[in-house]
């Protein structure tokens, strides 16, 4: 005999969706498989996210992502039906900010290459980057065995003396450039 208690809206039962597998999520494209569905999701992100990106490479990413999309379209019907709601699902203000930093990294990237570039060829006289690189290595170890670049290594070497971890480090430094 089963119980039913006096009162029936003081608890909440639930028994699932007929059919549903626990643990298993259904947020995916009706009729399409779980791999074909990760695959446009993963698409769509990045399809936006170039949709959104400016600057020097946009194009060419723009081109590579859509050619892409149109080669898997072509395979698979249901791709072009997931990435479609997936692309209709992406929230173009998170993927704007996150197109908008990029860009500003990969604009810092390049200037410091750019500075560093043109302060090697200033060091060098235009001969290039690589040959700034070995004068300058070339001028530090020249000013290490110089009186004033010991008298530095020595000040060095104390004030890593002074503390207990640094001893060790000291003893090198000493050993190595004396």
């Amino acid at each position: 005999m089963t119980y039913i208690p006096d009162n029936v809206d003081e608890f909440l039962e639930h028994h699932g969706i007929k059919g549903m597998k626990w643990g298993v999520r259904s947020n995916g494209v009706a009729g399409v498989s779980g791999r074909t569905n990760r695959d446009a999701r993963k698409d769509a992100q990045e399809f936006v996210r170039a949709k959104l990106f400016y600057g020097e490479g946009a194009g060419t990413r723009r081109k590579l992502i859509k050619a892409r999309v149109e080669g898997k379209s072509s395979k698979n019907p249901a791709y072009k039906k997931a990435f479609d709601e997936h692309v209709s699902r992406q929230d173009t203000s998170k993927h704007a900010s996150k197109a908008s930093s990029e860009r500003t990294r990969k604009d810092t990237v390049k200037k410091n290459k750019q500075r560093a570039g043109a302060l090697a060829r200033r060091f060098t006289g235009e001969q290039g980057t690589q040959a700034a690189f070995v004068a300058a290595t070339l001028a530090g170890g020249a000013f290490l065995a110089s009186s004033k670049g010991q008298a530095v290594m020595r000040q060095a070497y104390n004030k890593a003396n002074k503390s207990a971890p640094s001893k060790a480090a000291a003893q090198f430094i000493l050993k190595r450039f004396s």
